[in-house]
């Protein structure tokens, strides 16, 4: 297994990452992702901030939590599962 694609099994609670590009396998014919998902990827894409991974499920996947400010003042909350190569580990600045 390539290890840009198993970066995702070594992540853990706590872990920072930034989205570098859209998961290849999204442009895959046989591939579906819901219009919603792939519009939330491409703003995180856009906006260049690192993720914080705050859980870790059961079979292992790591998850993300964003949230983007509405026009109406209001936040929207997304949960994405990171179980793609398309990212890298932030490194902290200490």
């Amino acid at each position: 297994m390539d290890d840009k694609k198993a970066l995702w099994r070594r992540l853990k609670i706590g872990d920072r990452i930034r989205l570098v590009e859209i998961p290849s396998e999204f442009s895959r014919k046989e591939y579906y992702i819901h219009r919603d998902t792939l519009r939330v990827y491409k703003k995180l894409f856009a906006r260049r901030r690192p993720l914080r991974v705050y859980q870790i499920d059961d079979y292992g996947i790591p998850w993300v939590m964003c949230r983007f400010r509405l026009k109406d003042g209001r936040w929207e909350w997304h949960f994405l599962a990171f179980n793609h190569a398309g990212f890298v580990r932030v490194k902290s600045r200490k």
